[in-house]
């Protein structure tokens, strides 16, 4: 195996040029990080096979750096352009031969979607510098120029969380010493993101008629499965004749397709799943008629195609089918995405259950609730009711018989509360002694009404106002039971008889 360990510790073994380098990697021998390694290993071999192997762009502190770069800068002097290039393409999940790897770290869109982030925006902005003059005020001129440019807060979270990434492991890997980016936490940022699928214009059921009575006949099954399970658009062209299973009435996705390089094959997103079409009878009814048409057609083949019988590209067939059918049909022009948040919304509306939404559509319940919850009926039934009622009175009706007109009492808590601190105070000889020229009594009735406040009378009475001043002085301790005492609650009477109170 050309990953070994040594002292516990990972380390790489492979010859170029006729020299034999063991690059040490000083991470832990454990599973994760022999994958991680074991996935490097492998692209420095398809890279030495190709014949395009570069040392510093893998091991930019190798052993042997100055031996096959002299002329390689030391550590954070590397150029930022050089180092990102370098880390993108370690994190790539494709193998040599352009197929995906499995189990890898990254989703192909996503590497993808990063390529695009760092030729756009990070290496026009910091290229040339070296690592470590990539320092906190240049990311946060950068993080400024983003927002001057209009970009929405997801995309602007997106690019400083692919910048902070790479910088975080420059720091793993000892170039820099610091990671410069700090992370955008701002719950303002996090909500603009939350606000793009509350945004969303999902289509009514009369206007999803109005489309499929408009769209080109050859599209109109793909088009009325697809409003039928709400699935992503790369899931969707990907699905193959293997995937149904028309006995029991289920689709396995395993597949989602995206145009790019002619069309890269992946797992979904948010990974296999089965879906039971039983709910629906009409989907199975219009897959089983694209099957009597195309036969033979055998697992492999594609259910949805083109004339030519070539899968479908959903960039394609939002510009060429879905906005031009839109117009036509006229409705108002909107994302292909629409389908997907016509499902949902309308399944919701309907009062399905959210996990079962979540389950055909391949995302999380969560998701459903922060993007789409303005669409679960019964969440909160009555909502705004009660406060309806009362202010009905303004304008001259009869009060509400379910409005109270006072205050909510005190919750018994604070009662408590109160009589458990005084209690403390008391035990702590916190209570002060009368102040001159008052009673005795009259400190040792305040303190007997605060301890038992459940013996106090009702609020604005007159026995409540005579309570301080008629209250009986408790006899001296030291002979019989005082009557007070006696007359207290239990919770003072067993404070007094343990010596709580006064010792």
């Amino acid at each position: 195996m050309p990953v070994h360990a040594k002292a516990g510790k990972l380390f790489f073994d492979f010859t170029w040029q006729r020299v034999r380098c063991k690059e040490y990697t000083g991470l832990p021998d454990t599973p994760e990080n022999r994958r991680r390694c074991g996935h490097t290993m492998r692209l420095v071999d398809a890279a030495i096979r190709r014949g395009d192997f570069d040392y510093r762009v893998f091991f930019p502190r190798g052993s042997r750096l100055r031996l096959f770069s002299p002329e390689a800068r030391p550590d954070g002097l590397m150029s930022f352009q050089e180092y990102i290039l370098r880390w993108h393409r370690l994190r790539s999940p494709f193998r040599s031969d352009g197929t995906v790897a499995k189990d890898v770290d990254l989703h192909p869109s996503t590497w993808l979607h990063d390529e695009s982030t760092i030729r756009r925006h990070l290496v026009p902005a910091f290229g040339p510098l070296s690592l470590r003059e990539v320092d906190v005020t240049r990311a946060n001129e950068f993080r400024r120029r983003l927002v001057a440019a209009g970009l929405s807060g997801k995309s602007i979270t997106n690019l400083i969380g692919t910048l902070h990434k790479a910088m975080a492991d420059a720091v793993a890997e000892g170039l820099i010493a610091t990671n410069p980016v700090l992370r955008i936490r701002s719950g303002r940022r996090r909500r603009a993101g939350a606000r793009v699928r509350a945004q969303s214009d999902p289509l009514t059921a009369v206007e999803i008629a109005q489309f499929l009575a408009t769209v080109p006949v050859v599209y109109r099954p793909l088009y009325d499965v697809w409003f039928r399970l709400g699935w992503r658009s790369s899931e969707i062209v990907a699905l193959r004749f293997r995937n149904l299973d028309f006995g029991r009435r289920v689709i396995r996705v395993d597949t989602g397709r995206m145009p790019r390089f002619g069309g890269i094959e992946a797992e979904p997103k948010t990974g296999p799943r089965q879906v039971d079409c039983s709910y629906d009878p009409a989907i199975f009814a219009r897959l089983d008629a694209i099957r009597n048409a195309k036969r033979p057609a055998g697992p492999d083949d594609y259910v949805f195609t083109d004339s030519a019988g070539q899968p479908l590209s959903q960039e394609w067939l939002h510009k060429r089918v879905w906005l031009p059918t839109l117009r036509r049909a006229g409705l108002r022009a909107r994302g292909q995405y629409s389908v997907r948040d016509s499902f949902i919304s309308i399944a919701l509306s309907a009062g399905e259950d959210p996990g079962w939404v979540a389950k055909v559509c391949g995302t999380s319940e969560e998701m459903i609730f922060r993007h789409y919850r303005t669409w679960i009926p019964g969440l909160n039934p009555d909502a705004g009711r009660k406060v309806s009622r009362v202010l009905e009175t303004v304008s001259g009706g009869n009060p509400p018989p379910d409005a109270s007109p006072v205050a909510s009492p005190a919750p018994k808590s604070t009662a408590e509360a109160q009589r458990d601190q005084l209690l403390k105070r008391v035990e702590a000889g916190g209570i002060e002694p009368p102040s001159e020229g008052a009673s005795a009594s009259a400190s040792t009735c305040v303190a007997c009404v605060l301890i038992s406040p459940r013996s106090l009378p009702q609020a604005r009475s007159r026995a409540a106002s005579r309570r301080l001043i008629s209250a009986p002085a408790p006899p001296a301790l030291a002979g019989a039971q005082p009557e007070v005492w006696r007359s207290s609650p239990p919770y003072g009477r067993r404070q007094v008889e343990r010596g709580g109170l006064i010792r």
